[in-house]
């Protein structure tokens, strides 16, 4: 592995090892972020997505994130060098022994179909972070483009309640400004936003607020600045890019409490020199140079760990 070590809270690696010609550990041309590429780009935390079509109903959307669970086990948790990761202990062993932390989290909480039970049987499984929405409304809430823009639904604070109870992390990305508000007003713990950007920045939906990212800085929470293009600027987007979204994060008080969420695996525009999870290596150096070892160190690995350490059960 690297020696700088990289954190990186959103991948969509299991929707595309449903191809069964798509192997995790075959350096595959259509996977970002397979065995080899994560190794040599010195990721040592990995946060797999659990992302199926939200236009299936919900039985066809629980059959397919079980199958993804199932490519999580059978295809990278069971590699030696990686250790999945349900406890803080689980997460201690992995850096004792040196091994990649891989954990999952839902993007898109339509399978559950409004159901705390079946959100316990995925927390069972290993599941530790939950999206409640894509883009569109589901039973839980309105996504970023419900052009109504509602909140949580009675369904929705039902499972923001069980997932407070079970310790998983809610995830804000993707959800609507009114959703936003709700998880806010109904919680008084951390949250975090595994893949955004700062709105004020790149005026996208699918990024954050100031009033947002200050909240997600006062409770202690976590931001992944992400690599899709379209949520970093218009045009050729470059790497200096990201740093405008970085610096600006940084200037509102949230040097601890910032990393990356690349969602490569599910991008849809590149940024040069950002395409696969190899890129992290080339890409940390230039964190390093850019904001020094102590704040490079952090913003590449260090608050993401810090995060996972105050929110992962014992």
């Amino acid at each position: 592995m690297n020696r700088i070590p990289v954190a990186d809270a959103h991948v969509d690696v299991l929707m595309k090892l449903l191809n069964p010609d798509i192997r995790f550990h075959c350096d595959h041309p259509e996977l970002a972020a397979n065995y080899a590429s994560l190794q040599q780009g010195g990721v040592a935390t990995q946060v797999f997505a659990l992302f199926v079509e939200p236009k299936w109903d919900p039985a066809t959307q629980l059959y397919a994130v079980l199958r993804e669970i199932d490519a999580f086990y059978e295809q990278i948790a069971s590699l030696a060098s990686i250790r999945a990761i349900r406890t803080r202990e689980d997460l201690r062993m992995a850096r004792q022994q040196q091994q990649l932390a891989a954990l999952l989290s839902l993007e898109g909480a339509g399978c559950l179909r409004g159901s705390v039970e079946v959100l316990r049987i995925l927390h069972h499984l290993g599941v530790r972070g939950v999206g409640l929405t894509w883009n569109d409304a589901n039973e839980l809430a309105d996504g970023c483009g419900e052009l109504r823009g509602g909140g949580l639904t009675r369904a929705g604070r039902d499972v923001l309640r069980e997932m407070q109870h079970l310790s998983m992390w809610i995830d804000l990305a993707h959800l609507h400004d009114a959703g936003v508000r709700d998880v806010l007003r109904l919680t008084d713990g951390p949250v975090m936003a595994s893949h955004a950007n700062a709105r004020a920045v790149h005026a996208h939906r699918r990024n954050l607020t100031d009033d947002t990212i200050r909240e997600i800085i006062r409770r202690q929470g976590w931001i992944g600045l992400t690599f899709e293009a379209r949520f970093v600027a218009d045009g050729q987007v470059r790497i200096d890019d990201v740093f405008r979204h970085l610096d600006h994060i940084l200037e509102l008080g949230g040097q601890h409490h910032v990393g990356f969420g690349s969602d490569f695996d599910g991008t849809s525009n590149d940024i040069v020199g950002l395409t696969a999870s190899r890129d992290y290596a080339p890409f940390a150096q230039r964190v390093l140079d850019r904001y020094g070892r102590e704040l490079g160190s952090a913003v590449l690995f260090g608050n993401f760990e810090a995060f996972l350490q105050r929110q992962l059960p014992p």
